[in-house]
């Protein structure tokens, strides 16, 4: 008897720290998310992390700060491979939508600055090698999912860089050539989409702290 009392104490607390865990006005969330994909048969490796910090201007409206890292290996049937860096920090725009069961639908809109370094290298001339410099603006529309694990915590899984645009300056220089030889820099406008035929790569893997009163 004592101990379904103490169940029932124990399930109606959790309760009520779950039916509380809106994110009401004048909140701070704290927290990330992170993506992993790596396929042999595909020779590719990729990452995906970032950091973000927000307040809630209204209830289940966050907006905040955000930066991210990004890589991505890419080893060719031939010999040689391609390896890419990106860097961005910015602003993200947050709306929840309460779902059933402690769930929640949200869309996220971040407006940046990135930076990226990509090199190619050659294995047949290892003398050789392409390195490619860009840094421009990006819009990027995340949408996910969040669930309340608890009245400060909630888990998420996101689609990071489903879709968006960017606007970047690029310069390419042939590590073939003579160090005399100037750089190609050109503008690039481009809209992109990130349906990758292998879901499990779409999706990132994140959580958020909810902080104050």
């Amino acid at each position: 008897m004592r101990t379904k009392i103490l169940l029932l104490i124990a399930i109606s607390i959790s309760v009520a720290l779950i039916s509380n865990a809106q994110i009401t006005a004048g909140r701070y969330l704290l927290g990330g998310s992170f993506n992993y994909y790596s396929a042999t048969n595909e020779s590719n490796k990729s990452f995906y992390s970032n950091i973000q910090i927000g307040k809630a201007i209204k209830d289940n409206t966050v907006v905040g700060i955000t930066s991210s890292y990004a890589s991505n290996n890419y080893y060719y049937s031939t010999p040689s491979q391609n390896k890419t860096r990106q860097y961005s920090i910015g602003v993200f725009y947050r709306k929840y939508k309460a779902l059933a069961n402690n769930f929640y639908f949200f869309g996220e809109l971040d407006a940046s600055y990135q930076y990226s370094k990509n090199v190619q290298e050659y294995f047949t001339n290892v003398s050789q090698n392409l390195n490619t410099k860009s840094n421009g603006l990006a819009v990027n529309f995340i949408p996910g999912i969040s669930y309340s694990v608890w009245k400060r915590m909630q888990m998420e899984l996101s689609m990071p860089n489903i879709a968006y645009l960017t606007f970047s300056h690029i310069a390419t220089i042939n590590g073939s050539l003579p160090p005399s030889t100037p750089s190609q820099k050109r503008d690039a406008f481009s809209v992109n989409t990130n349906l990758n035929s292998n879901l499990l790569s779409n999706f990132g893997i994140g959580f958020k702290f909810i902080l104050g009163k």
